[in-house]
């Protein structure tokens, strides 16, 4: 096989190891904090359900609360400080959004109460990120937790829309273009 390699180039093999062993890098500074902030998802939910009450702007009724979140921040929080191979963690934390919109849509809830909910879950999560690790590791998970968020919410209008993208052909391209702005 390596005959067919350009002179000082690397292999497949030590291409994988050289992207795993950065991704061990990035992730080191966060292992104390990974099990923190997944320990913490339940007070970020009742953070989140207080804050749906605290604005009139940002209102979620009662019964527009139930809903899958949880699963949602903790595929964020495990694609952000998990050291997990990146195509599990990305597919998991985008197939965990994009049910979140699709239960969302069999719920009724218009497409604007998903944006409510995640500025919420922004701030409820880095309420408790704050509180349990302090600056700069707090600073630096949250810039990642904060584009994962994004990511998540396009997918949960993307799931949200999951019947018509499929009846126009244009969901799993769609979906893999959404897979690939993942960073993490």
């Amino acid at each position: 096989m390596d005959e067919f390699r350009e002179e000082g180039s690397e292999t497949v093999l030590q291409a994988a190891r050289r992207i795993h062993a950065l991704r061990q890098t990035e992730v080191a500074p966060y292992a104390d904090l990974y099990p923190l902030l997944l320990a913490a998802v339940p007070d970020i939910m009742v953070n989140w359900d207080r804050d749906t009450q605290e604005l009139p702007w940002t209102a979620i009724e009662e019964t527009e609360r139930q809903n899958n979140l949880v699963s949602v921040i903790t595929r964020v929080i495990d694609c952000a400080l998990s050291d997990a191979n990146r195509n599990f963690r990305v597919d998991a934390m985008i197939a965990a959004a994009c049910a979140h919109g699709e239960s969302r849509r069999s719920q009724g809830m218009p497409v604007a109460t998903l944006f409510r909910e995640y500025d919420l879950l922004r701030s409820a999560t880095w309420g408790e990120l704050s509180r349990i690790a302090s600056s700069p590791v707090s600073y630096s998970a949250i810039f990642v937790i904060d584009g994962l968020l994004s990511v998540a919410t396009r997918a949960t209008v993307l799931g949200y829309h999951h019947t018509e993208m499929m009846a126009n052909g244009l969901w799993a391209g769609h979906l893999e273009e959404l897979k690939k702005t993942v960073r993490s």
